[in-house]
């Protein structure tokens, strides 16, 4: 699924508005209709519902929800803010049409005072319309007293399309008002800024409903950013061949491990075999290597001569597949062994955690990378890669500007993970909760993308699979399991069922 700028989404509305044909006014009933639809399957009948409206498109759009909810019962106010002297035309429509049938639910608002008046049940919910997309400064007056005063009335708070005040493809951190929403239910597409940390207060959490925009005007408007779902993990699944044996999906080697670090190698380890990884050997000290033996008898070992930390390999270039980092330690010689691996490894290759912390060591070594390498850090990992940035969104620009630069993928881990591509592209994962938000996580996703790119899988499809496959399990996981008592364990648990439901849904 593509994420469009605001610009974009004007014009795909245009696009549907002129080829469908629908009017814009029929189309914003169609939108309406969209939302009370998942509306009423939020809040409660008995619950009442103020609807703030702003004067713009999607206020109109609250009118003519504020509309189809009175008409099924719903007990509705509608608080109109007049910031401005005029309504958009189809605004004025819904507004006009609402307030003939149910004058005694609009609260017109032309001052401050008029909006402190307003008492709200303890049990309200708040509809927020005030403003959409199309917002290019930061809110002030009238409008902002309007926000203020949501925020600070209401337990639950649902925004229409996006929360009003919040930039939709840049930075809102100087923004003074902005709607802290519950839930947002955003037209057709996600927004880039819902993606993004610093924007966690203001949409904790949004859907995606379907307003029948036109597919040839989404087709021809063209992104650089995407955003992964479900169905587009399945489509890139491959069946296992009837005639296969072990050698057909590749012999994955993994370095990881050091003395007090042996569960980052035993973690990584279960989560490539259980990716599908034909043959698996865990390159390590003897400490990990006695663990893997009593945890995973399916694994084989190799053990390096230094019982304190990984010091040398031999011949990494005999296996499919390789992976380097979870636990490993920052010492000399292991930091020339992946000095080593990147002269000489030509093969699909995932770094992570100390690996990546000697990279930041040693950043003339990143000109060294096999095309493709991926590399897994977080936030943090990534600063010391690249540099620190102002702002979620310069971060992005930075990632992007990095992975081109070094042909190759970087997955920085979040909670929409972000999946940079060489050509440019960048993707956001759809799956995960914060029960991954504990030790371990990071070295399962290594191992994950490990099993994935020795079973064949391109680079970009192993990052892409990896990282939805990893969260995806954790979704599965808290349907039974709190995330306060989520372990990376239960989710490596759960691979086998995550892998079974996307291929059901291939099928």
């Amino acid at each position: 699924m593509k994420i469009f700028s605001s610009e974009q989404i004007r014009a795909i509305d245009a696009y549907t508005i002129a080829e469908e044909p629908i009017s814009s006014i029929y189309l914003m009933e169609r939108a309406a209709r969209v939302c009370v639809k998942r509306l009423i399957k939020l809040i409660k009948f008995e619950e009442p519902i103020y609807i703030f409206c702003g004067m713009g498109n999607n206020g109109g759009d609250g009118f003519a929800m504020a509309r189809l909810l009175s008409e099924q019962g719903y007990t509705i106010k509608v608080c109109s803010i007049h910031y401005t002297e005029n309504f958009s035309a189809d605004a004025l429509i819904n507004y006009t049409a609402f307030k003939e049938r149910f004058p005694s639910q609009v609260i017109d608002c032309f001052k401050e005072e008029e909006l402190i008046a307003i008492q709200p049940e303890w049990t309200a919910v708040a509809i927020d319309a005030l403003l959409g997309t199309g917002l290019n400064k930061p809110v002030e007056g009238l409008l902002g007293e309007a926000i203020k005063f949501t925020n600070s009335h209401f337990r639950k708070i649902i925004s229409i399309d996006i929360p009003s005040g919040l930039y939709a493809d840049k930075s809102s951190t100087e923004n003074k008002f902005i709607i802290c929403s519950s839930l947002t239910l955003s037209f057709q597409f996600p927004k880039l800024a819902f993606l993004f940390a610093e924007n966690k207060s203001f949409v904790p959490e949004f859907e995606i409903l379907d307003i029948g925009l036109h597919e040839k005007g989404i087709a021809e408007q063209s992104s650089p950013y995407f955003y992964i779902t479900r169905s587009d993990i399945s489509g890139l699944l491959k069946k296992r061949n009837k005639f296969s044996h072990k050698g057909t999906y590749g012999h994955a080697l993994l370095l990881a491990g050091s003395k007090g670090k042996s569960g980052a190698a035993i973690i990584s380890s279960k989560a490539c075999l259980r990716s599908g990884a034909g043959l698996f050997t865990l390159h390590s000290t003897s400490e990990a290597i006695t663990a893997l033996l009593h945890q995973l008898p399916e694994a084989m070992s190799d053990l390096d001569p230094n019982a304190d930390h990984i010091s040398e390999i031999e011949k990494p270039e005999k296996y499919s597949a390789l992976g380097i980092g979870p636990g490993i330690g920052l010492h000399e010689d292991t930091q020339q062994v992946l000095k080593k691996i990147l002269h000489y490894y030509a093969g699909p290759l995932v770094i992570d955690a100390d690996a990546l912390n000697i990279l930041s060591e040693n950043k003339t070594w990143l000109n060294f990378l096999p095309a493709n390498s991926i590399l897994t850090p977080h936030s943090k990992e990534f600063e010391r890669l690249s540099e620190k940035a102002t702002d979620d969104f310069e971060r992005i620009k930075l990632l992007k500007h990095f992975s081109m630069k070094y042909n190759c993928i970087v997955i920085l881990k979040d909670a929409h993970t972000a999946i940079a591509m060489p050509d440019g592209h960048v993707f956001f994962n759809s799956s995960g909760n914060a029960g991954l938000a504990k030790g371990g996580s990071g070295d399962a996703l290594t191992g994950i993308i490990l099993g994935l790119l020795s079973r064949g899988y391109t680079e970009a499809q192993a990052s892409l699979i990896g990282t939805f496959v990893h969260g995806y399990a954790a979704d599965l996981c808290i349907r039974k399991k709190s995330m306060e008592s989520l372990l990376i364990s239960d989710v490596i648990a759960q691979l086998a069922k995550t892998f079974k439901k996307l291929e059901e849904l291939k099928n």
